[in-house]
Formats: C-alpha cells, sequence, structure tokens
C-alpha cells in the first residue's frame, strides 16, 4: 500500500537523489517498467517534501531532486545518473526492494541503511540453483511442445533441447562478449538437434522441436512490456525495448536460419511436416502446472509464493481456454489478460507484495512471441502472405494484453507503487 507517513526535513536533497538513484537503477536491473519505476521515485521524493523528476530507460536512469517550495542559492535542482548494463526479471529481489521502500516509507529504517541493504542483494545468492534452473527450461520446453500438439516423442526431445540451449546461455553468459551471442547460438542448436532428430524419427515434428526448444529465448514478455509502456507514453523506453524484441526475434532466426542453410549444404530435405494430434486434456494440465512451476524458478519467485505462479497459469490457461471455445484470439487473449490482473491486484491487496509477483507467471503463457517467431520464419521461406498474416495476429493479440492489464488497473488497482 502507498504508505504515507510524514516528511523527514532532516533528508537533503542530494542523500535523496543518491538513494533514488541507488534504489531505481537496482528495479530497472530487476525488470521493473519505466512507468511503473517513474512513478515510484515522483511518490517517495512527494513523500520526503521534495520534487522529483525521472526519466528510465532499459539501459540507465536520469533522476532529478528539489525540496518543495525552496528558494535562494540551494534551491538547484540536484541531477544523478545511473547506467544499466545488466538487466532481467528477478521476482525474489523485486520483493526484497518493495519492503527496503516500504521501510524508508514508514520511518522504520533511515536511508543510508537501506542503501545499504540494497547494495547487499547484489551479494545475496540466488533462491534456486543454477541446474535447477537448467532443469525448469527443460520442462519449459516439454510443456510449449504440449501446447503446440506435439505428441510424446516431440515433447521429450523439446525438453532434452530446452536443456541444451539453457546450458548453452548459462555458459555464454560467463563471457561478457559471448552473452550477446545467446539468442543466435540458441536457435542454431535448437534447429541443429531438431534436424539430428528427425533425420533419426522422420515422423517427429520439427516446427514443435524448434519452436519449443527455444520458447525460453522468446521476447514475447519484453514485446508486451514495449507496447504497454508505449501505451503510457513512455516512448523512448518502449520503442527501446521493441527494437530489444525484434533484434533478439532477428538473432533467434538467423540461428536457425544458419541451421537451414547447413541442411542445403548437405542436400538434406526435412520434407513436409506430419500432422499433429496433440495430447489428451490430463496431459494439458499436468504441463500447464509444470510450466508455471518452471517459470517460478526462472523468474525467482520466492518459495513462500510459489503457489502464487500455479494460480497465476490456471487462471490464464482455464480463462484462455474458455474464450477461444466462444471467442476470437485476440478477444480471448484480452480476457485471460484481464482475468490475471484483477486477481494479482486481488493478491497484491492481501499479501501487501508487488502485483508482478502474482501477474508474471501466468502472462508468460498468454504473450504472442510464438506467433512473432513463425512470421518471421514465414518470411524466411519465403512465404510472405503467411508470415504476414502471423505478423499481424501478434501485434494484435500483444495489444490485446496491454488493454487488458491497463484495465485491470483501473478497475482494481492494486494499491501498491511496485
Amino acid at each position: 500500500m502507498i504508505p504515507s507517513a510524514p516528511p523527514s526535513w532532516r533528508l537533503t536533497a542530494e542523500t535523496l537523489a543518491d538513494y533514488l538513484v541507488e534504489i531505481g537503477g537496482t528495479l530497472v536491473s530487476y525488470g521493473c517498467p519505466s512507468y511503473r519505476l517513474e512513478e515510484v521515485i515522483r511518490v517517495v521524493a512527494d513523500l520526503e517534501g521534495f520534487t522529483a523528476q525521472a526519466f528510465a530507460i532499459p539501459t540507465g536512469l536520469f533522476v532529478s531532486v528539489q525540496r518543495i517550495g525552496a528558494s535562494g542559492p540551494h534551491a538547484a535542482p540536484i541531477l544523478r545518473m545511473v547506467r544499466v548494463k545488466e538487466w532481467g526479471t528477478n521476482l525474489d529481489r523485486l520483493v526484497l526492494v518493495d519492503r527496503i521502500f516500504n521501510d524508508v516509507a514508514d520511518r522504520k529504517t533511515p536511508i543510508e541503511d537501506a542503501r545499504r541493504r540494497l547494495r547487499e542483494l547484489d551479494r545475496r545468492p540466488p533462491p534456486y540453483p543454477s541446474a535447477l534452473r537448467w532443469i525448469a527450461a527443460a520442462i519449459v520446453s516439454g510443456a510449449a511442445a504440449v501446447f503446440f500438439r506435439g505428441g510424446p516423442a516431440e515433447v521429450a526431445v523439446a525438453a532434452a533441447t530446452g536443456l541444451m540451449v539453457a546450458v548453452f546461455a548459462w555458459a555464454l553468459s560467463k563471457n561478457p562478449s559471448g552473452r550477446f551471442l545467446v539468442d543466435f547460438l540458441g536457435g542454431l542448436t535448437a534447429a541443429m538437434l531438431a534436424w539430428g532428430f528427425t533425420r533419426i524419427r522422420p515422423e517427429l515434428s520439427r516446427e514443435v522441436i524448434v519452436l519449443s526448444g527455444v520458447i525460453a529465448l522468446v521476447p514475447g514478455m519484453t514485446l508486451t512490456t514495449a507496447l504497454a509502456e508505449l501505451a503510457q507514453k513512455n516512448l523512448v523506453s518502449g520503442a527501446a525495448r521493441l527494437m530489444e524484441a525484434f533484434v533478439a526475434f532477428l538473432s533467434i532466426l538467423f540461428g536457425i536460419a544458419l541451421a537451414i542453410g547447413f541442411e542445403h549444404i548437405l542436400g538434406a530435405d526435412p520434407g513436409p511436416s506430419p500432422l499433429r494430434q496433440g495430447l489428451a486434456l490430463p496431459f494439458q494440465a499436468l504441463a500447464l502446472v509444470l510450466a508455471s512451476l518452471a517459470f517460478a524458478v526462472l523468474f525467482s519467485v520466492p518459495r513462500a509464493f510459489i503457489w502464487a505462479a500455479v494460480a497465476s497459469g490456471a487462471i490464464g490457461y482455464v480463462a484462455t481456454a474458455l474464450g477461444t471455445r466462444y471467442l476470437p484470439g485476440h478477444v480471448s487473449a484480452f480476457a485471460a489478460a484481464l482475468a490475471i490482473c484483477l486477481v494479482s491486484n486481488v493478491f497484491a491487496r492481501a499479501t501487501q507484495r508487488p502485483a508482478q509477483l502474482f501477474q508474471l507467471p501466468g502472462m508468460m503463457l498468454l504473450v504472442p512471441g510464438s506467433f512473432g517467431f513463425t512470421s518471421l520464419e514465414d518470411f524466411l521461406r519465403g512465404d510472405f502472405v503467411g508470415g504476414t498474416a502471423k505478423g499481424f495476429a501478434m501485434l494484435l493479440i500483444a495489444g490485446a494484453l496491454v488493454t487488458g492489464v491497463l484495465l485491470a488497473n483501473v478497475l482494481l488497482p492494486a494499491k501498491k507503487l511496485l
């Protein structure tokens, strides 16, 4: 809940500016959207008797702080800037930052102690070991194969592919330059493994294996966040995230294109895709639960809130399943996003935790990244009509998700800044 403690008039503009830029840079690196971050900085400064202007982008933050009603030579605004070189989604640390922020606003913790606690977050071990994250990536790929109507063999191969991609991504992340090749080598690895498996078992669906194998790399959430920021008129940040998603799509696609090029050199024709029947409903329900748990691990959901990931995924799946039975795809996506965000805001109110903690796992099952990936693949194969149609469907679904989130925050706000 937004705190309302009285301002501390002994606080200087310099101290507050240092605190705001530190907590803001931390939130940027942990995946907080720019429009939400700028609102946090404005409200915190207002509670302390200051006015603040913030300009956040995915790679940095600019903050200007000035005391309300100040005059004289010391009334000039204090400017701070921080550069963010690495960012991702870490809900465990986001919850801890939220706790620090509320302790300061409620006068339970002085700003000096809060800054020390923020610096200690970087030394905090992750809630889950790397090996478990690899297993989670494999589970996500296997579950995606179920959702893409793959059979038992495709599910097993997709899980193995997802595990291999995750291990390669972990190894590359250790190299400051190699981490930029994760998307490209992930696409190349998935395509080469799919080619090898389909040479042994021609009845396997190559499309299911490739798409499921790279599903953890497809930037569907980045695309959705970018459109949300553009809708909130954060044009610079939204455009930057949009280009980030587009470059990631291209990197994955070029890795797959390179694998296809090797096949042409070797004279290997993959042949037509086999018909897919899909698994029964009980297997889809099991895949849903496992995927929700896996996303909880990948996004570092605190262990006490693992149940929230499963509940969020179940709500999204049920809403989508009911919606697609009676409504067009983009309308069912809007309804699912609205349902997830309304329930997430209820949980945020009840637990006094950030709404993203309950919202993100369920939204990951809805993001339209697969449409963008397959549309670019169609363009690569020369199917410009099919690629254009899928690209438009991707944007339509992304817009539906954004609208569902915005409407939920109007109908039932979480009353949480984060």
